[in-house]
């Protein structure tokens, strides 16, 4: 079933409840963490939830219970579902929607003969699918997130059989043309762009032994390193604001770094960092596997989703919601797209 131009309501779960907890969770200064199952329309469940706007739309990907039927991508935004379908009747994963409605992601083409499947990078815009270019020399390509005003940032590879690497940008005051940000070989990692332009990434640096390096790349200037504030191991960043950038430095945990690269302050709390909205607040997961929401306000740490709920976080709101996905009863185990939501 292929339905535009209008949000389905479908009813939530009937009896869902979070596997290995009630529904709600106590959290620390007397917060209580609300979880709520998304609506999927019949026939679907979900495939992966991706990120949003900030204003509670997220965009993600159902897997038809029929056998045979391709991915199809979706956005939630209230108490509906919208149904985007398939991009050219083929595989389609979403992986952000923006305020005015654009979802991006990428859909499967599999070739004769080739032993691994090709990725197109598009946007939903208009009630219609629209394929992104291919750099020159790039045939493997995915749309990974999008900015308020229309920035795609991407991930591009040679071949089908290299994967994606090469950190890209759709401009968005320049359609139908693609930025390739680090030309270099090597594995990167792309961490986010924020609604100026700005896109964190992280790069294989083989004079560190293979380290992976932060960098800032601001649109139209020049790359900088993130300072490591360890010794040694990995700089990645994971999410980036007008303000701050949030990743994992090594095996030392999480941390914030300012947009000129220097260190800020260390995120004890966390081991990862999933999500970080314009305000400062940052969810990701515990050394135990619980997920945490840490406020903009430097306050206590709160528990969202304690261990045991396989709980995946990928958005937070402006409003403080947190999106993802966990497992729930309902009566059997099932991974649902799951609200989080501080009473």
């Amino acid at each position: 079933m292929r339905i535009r131009g209008k949000y389905i309501a479908v009813a939530v779960l009937a009896g869902a409840v979070l596997a290995g907890a009630p529904a709600t969770a106590a959290a620390a200064e007397g917060c209580q963490w609300t979880a709520a199952t998304l609506p999927v329309p019949d026939g679907y469940r979900l495939n992966s939830m991706g990120a949003g706007d900030g204003a509670g739309a997220v965009a993600g990907t159902l897997q038809p219970q029929s056998p045979g039927e391709p991915l199809v991508g979706v956005v939630w935004q209230g108490d509906g579902v919208r149904l985007l379908g398939a991009a050219f009747g083929l595989d389609t994963e979403l992986n952000d929607v923006n305020a005015s409605g654009v979802a991006v992601g990428s859909y499967r083409e599999r070739r004769p003969g080739a032993e691994f499947p090709v990725n197109h990078a598009v946007r939903h815009t208009g009630g219609h699918f629209e394929r992104l270019p291919d750099p020159p020399g790039y045939t493997n390509t995915k749309a990974l997130a999008i900015n308020a005003r229309g920035d795609i940032l991407g991930a591009v590879g040679e071949t089908e059989a290299n994967g994606v690497n090469n950190t890209v940008v759709w401009p968005a005051d320049a359609p139908g043309t693609v930025e390739v940000l680090d030309p270099s070989p090597a594995w990167q990692v792309q961490g986010g762009i924020n609604d100026d332009g700005t896109v964190a990434a992280a790069v294989l640096d083989w004079s560190t032994g293979g380290h992976l390096a932060g960098y800032v790349l601001p649109w139209g200037g020049s790359a900088v390193r993130m300072a490591s504030p360890v010794a040694s191991g990995d700089v990645i960043p994971a999410a980036v604001t007008t303000r701050r950038i949030a990743g994992t430095a090594g095996h030392d945990g999480a941390f914030l770094w300012h947009l000129d690269g220097s260190v800020d302050r260390a995120l004890p709390e966390l081991r990862t960092v999933a999500a970080m909205n314009t305000a400062g607040a940052i969810v990701g997961e515990a050394g135990d596997g619980s997920t945490l929401f840490l406020p903009p306000d430097g306050g206590p740490a709160q528990t969202v989703a304690p261990a045991g709920q396989n709980s995946r976080v990928r958005e937070v709101a402006e409003n403080g919601d947190v999106f993802g996905s966990a497992t729930v009863y309902s009566p059997d185990p099932a991974t649902a797209a799951v609200r989080w939501r501080c009473g």
